[in-house]
């Protein structure tokens, strides 16, 4: 049996669901139909109804939360200490959900908020945070968390090094791209991913 950590799910889904609370609170004031997407240039393109995003949101996230957790253990080995990186990744999702709560409920509210430099500015220093912390990582931890696994554990580490640079990088990049247009935190999220898939094409062709 897989061991689950039942206090970090509990603790992480619980701030998953703190934005129900300020539903709560803003209900009133808030439009029958409220914004819950926008595009690169800051604009609302998408609306839904103040319930869904109130409430519905905040649930769906912790959903995703509980789901992203338990796969998260399953995949761990029983017994062993899990790495800090781990426990750093299954807060990504508690933090966007209070982030993108707070900011759906301020600009019905008149608050003038940046929403591209919002979320990248809390990506670019997850991304540095990651970064750090993946070359700490034992090969033993990572094995069956990873794919590709390098075969071999020096393999692993060239991997890994070269993967929490990548991090690195292009978080300091994305809070750089903040102070540029809009397009510029697109375009760098873009050949980030490209880079990342480069790498992992990389790792593939060298075990086989």
């Amino acid at each position: 049996m897989k061991k689950i950590d039942w206090k970090m799910l509990s603790l992480t889904s619980a701030v998953c669901l703190l934005p129900v609370l300020f539903g709560v609170v803003f209900y009133e004031k808030m439009p029958e139909r409220m914004p819950v997407h926008f595009n690169i240039n800051n604009e609302v393109d998408s609306y839904a109804s103040k319930n869904f995003a109130l409430f519905g949101i905040p649930i769906l996230m912790t959903i995703l939360q509980i789901f992203c957790c338990l796969i998260s253990d399953w995949n761990g080995n029983l017994g062993k200490k899990k790495p800090k990186f781990i426990s750093i990744v299954k807060w990504i999702v508690p933090i966007l959900s209070v982030v993108i709560s707070v900011i759906m409920i301020q600009i019905p509210l008149g608050s003038n908020v940046d929403v591209r430099r919002s979320i990248v500015f809390i990506l670019g220093i997850l991304c540095v945070i990651m970064g750090n912390y993946m070359p700490k990582m034992s090969y033993e931890q990572m094995k069956g968390k990873i794919h590709p696994m390098p075969k071999n554990e020096k393999m692993y580490r060239k991997t890994i090094r070269m993967t929490g640079y990548t991090f690195v990088i292009f978080g300091f990049i994305l809070l750089g791209s903040i102070f540029f247009k809009s397009i510029t935190s697109f375009i760098v999220i873009i050949i980030m991913v490209g880079v990342l898939i480069l790498e992992n094409i990389w790792v593939y062709v060298k075990n086989k």
